[in-house]
């Protein structure tokens, strides 16, 4: 067990330092383009720090394990917004973009509220795969004429205040570099935490469906949560909540919708019951919280973080799982 142990400590280090270029390379890639990192992180980050909820989606729904796929995402969606946002917060005051409130959390709050309707008959059909996986595609190619149309550009102080200047297109490979590497190293470093913690806790005789419920939703959020706490850090709270965001947008749209594609989902009826109910309120009522506060600090911060314990200590004390060999 202590080779799995440090097989853990292994994949943390991976993963911050995946994080670490990652963050680095999405800041030159938003300076070479004169666009903000806000857009980067609903983007390139956000969809590559979600490949892991689409590789477990996709491989367990294929296997015919769609209550993996399923919940995976409902976990990973309230980590990222609950967790992943409320963590920023605590770490260092967050401006609320004013793009992130008129935009970008209405069009998560609606495809929350698409995947939580598709799924009222429990199942979630090709055709409403499909029609998930067009709103990917719309979504995409509406933020491309918002930066084609200048409306997500740095400010002009910004750029000019850079010291990368002339340097910035000849950097523009070196960064598309990093961020393939960055996320590589988070995909990496996620499994290395998940795969060996889960023979760590089957040891302590955890039950495979805590396990679920709990390593697998954060553990594949962990690229989220690892590039939010550097993105913090180094100052761009943009990126962080651009991050969670956008990667919920991608988990219901993508994940789900091209999942969806290859095989029919059918849906849990518990988790349709209070699972899904829980993720769409949850969510939904941040967009407010955004929309009437503008910064979210440690007070806010906290409070999603608690809303967040919540939800894992119901499943936790609800009788829907067994902890035991």
């Amino acid at each position: 067990m202590w080779t799995e142990i440090g097989f853990v400590l292994i994949g943390f280090v991976v993963l911050i330092f995946g994080a670490e270029i990652l963050v680095r390379g999405a800041r030159h890639i938003a300076l070479s383009f004169g666009v903000s990192t806000l857009i980067i992180g609903l983007t390139i980050v956000a969809f590559g720090t979600s490949a892991p909820e689409l590789f477990v989606s996709l491989a367990a729904a294929l296997d015919g394990n769609a209550d993996v796929a399923i919940g995976n995402v409902i976990g990973s969606n309230l980590f990222n917004i609950l967790v992943i946002i409320g963590l920023t917060a605590v770490i260092s005051p967050v401006t609320i973009a004013p793009s992130i409130i008129r935009r970008d959390m209405p069009a998560m709050v609606l495809a929350l509220f698409l995947f939580v309707f598709f799924s009222r008959d429990l199942i979630i059909s090709r055709v409403e795969g499909g029609v998930l996986f067009a709103g990917i595609l719309l979504y995409l190619w509406g933020n491309y004429l918002l930066v084609t149309r200048g409306e997500l550009t740095l400010e002009a102080e910004v750029i000019e205040r850079s010291d990368e200047g002339h340097e910035k297109k000849s950097n523009f490979f070196l960064s598309c570099v990093l961020i393939l590497l960055g996320l590589g190293g988070l995909v990496l470093g996620a499994n290395l935490i998940v795969e060996n913690a889960t023979i760590v806790a089957r040891a302590f005789g955890v039950s495979d469906l805590v396990i679920g419920v709990t390593l697998v939703a954060a553990g594949t959020s962990l690229p989220e949560l690892a590039t939010t706490v550097v993105a913090a850090y180094k100052g761009e709270p943009d990126l962080a909540v651009g991050n969670a965001v956008g990667s919920n947008i991608f988990n219901v749209l993508c994940v789900i919708g091209l999942t969806a594609l290859f095989v029919p989902l059918s849906v849990d009826a518990a988790a349709f019951d209070f699972d899904m109910l829980y993720m769409l309120v949850a969510c939904a009522l941040v967009w407010p919280l955004m929309f009437f506060m503008r910064e979210l600090r440690l007070f806010s911060g906290g409070v999603l973080l608690i809303t967040y314990g919540a939800y894992i200590t119901f499943i936790l004390m609800s009788g829907r799982v067994e902890v035991g060999g």
